[in-house]
């Protein structure tokens, strides 16, 4: 707010010295100096505001590649959980894994806890960070597609694991294509460990079969509960 008020306190102050000027005799050296005071005046805040323009694009564009890459790694997280795969994989590999998912694929309270939380922080951060999404061409449009996930267990009924697929890979592809990632699927099949049975998602969240007893956060790295 102050940003607004400041340079409007200065225009106004300029306002008024030109317009003072034409209340002096007309062609005197007062005269002239008002109007070219008041004229300096507003080309100071035209150049300030122009400034503090590209500034504050460029830090939104700087929270904008931060928010999109958290965002990348809490799903990655969350598909790694889902289905197996390499710890660490590409986008690419993400969408391929997501193209596999099958109506059966087991979908357990935990694992729905996870992607649940990524879609509730994708809808606060839709609310709180809008300048900075916008910045970025399609992020905005990822970002409302994730948060769609905040409702896979609406009404008492689970969103089907077909359908949860769907709304990650248009998260994903959304993300990688902001970021300059690949989006073009690889085969399922070329990727190794895959596995969504309930029991190795068990394996995968809380480090050994049959839940509790274990921190369900040690396996997880950064931005896996949430991301900035």
């Amino acid at each position: 707010m102050s940003r607004l008020i400041i340079p409007a306190g200065f225009l106004a102050v300029a306002t008024v010295i030109i317009w003072s000027a034409f209340l002096v005799v007309d062609g005197s050296p007062r005269q002239s100096l008002l109007i070219n005071l008041g004229t300096e005046i507003i080309g100071i805040v035209i150049t300030v505001a122009v400034v503090e323009w590209f500034f504050e694009r460029r830090r939104n564009l700087e929270r904008a590649r931060q928010l999109a890459w958290s965002a990348l790694h809490a799903v990655e997280h969350g598909i790694w959980v889902w289905q197996g795969g390499p710890r660490e994989v590409e986008s690419d590999q993400l969408i391929g894994m997501l193209k596999a998912v099958g109506p059966e694929d087991p979908l357990p309270d935990f694992t729905q806890n996870l992607l649940l939380g990524i879609g509730t922080r994708a809808k606060h951060l839709l609310h709180n960070e809008l300048p900075a999404l916008e910045s970025m061409p399609g992020l905005l449009n990822a970002f409302e597609e994730l948060s769609r996930l905040n409702a896979i267990r609406e009404g008492g009924k689970v969103t089907p694991p077909r359908k949860v697929a769907d709304i990650l890979e248009l998260g994903v592809s959304g993300l990688a294509r902001v970021l300059g990632q690949p989006t073009e699927a690889m085969p399922a099949r070329l990727i190794r460990y895959v596995d969504p049975a309930e029991e190795a998602q068990e394996m995968r969240y809380f480090g050994h079969h049959g839940g509790g007893g274990s921190d369900p956060r040690r396996l997880q790295g950064p931005g896996a509960q949430q991301f900035l």
